[in-house]
């Protein structure tokens, strides 16, 4: 009697619904990459970054070894917070620099090491 007492309390406890975690998006300091001096990222990672206006702004990656440009890409951005996915399988396995520029200003700079 009291194995059957048991499994029934095993399979009420079991039948609980789970606890969701918030819904609300929560953006890792990690990923707004312009606050740290140096950054991992891996292949198709979502970095984030606050932009002030709505000038068409370049993110550039730089290799400072060979001090040669990676890749270049130009866009518009939002006021306000801005995501950008980066796509690493073309790029070097080692440490570069990611500079974000304003028309031909470099607002802002840091280091990424990609994996």
């Amino acid at each position: 009697m009291k194995k059957y007492i048991i499994l029934i309390l095993l399979l009420i406890i079991s039948c609980t619904p789970d606890l969701l975690d918030d819904l609300e998006p929560n953006i890792p300091r990690e990923d707004m990459v312009f606050q740290v001096d140096e950054s991992s990222v891996s292949d198709g990672q979502t970095i984030f970054f606050e932009i002030d206006s709505e000038v068409e702004h370049t993110l550039i990656i730089f290799d400072t070894e060979r001090k040669s440009v990676v890749s270049k890409q130009s866009f518009t951005p939002i006021v306000g917070l801005n995501d950008f996915q980066i796509f690493t399988k073309a790029l070097p396995r080692k440490k570069l620099q990611l500079q974000l520029f304003k028309l031909s200003d470099e607002i802002k700079t840091t280091f990424i090491q990609i994996y």
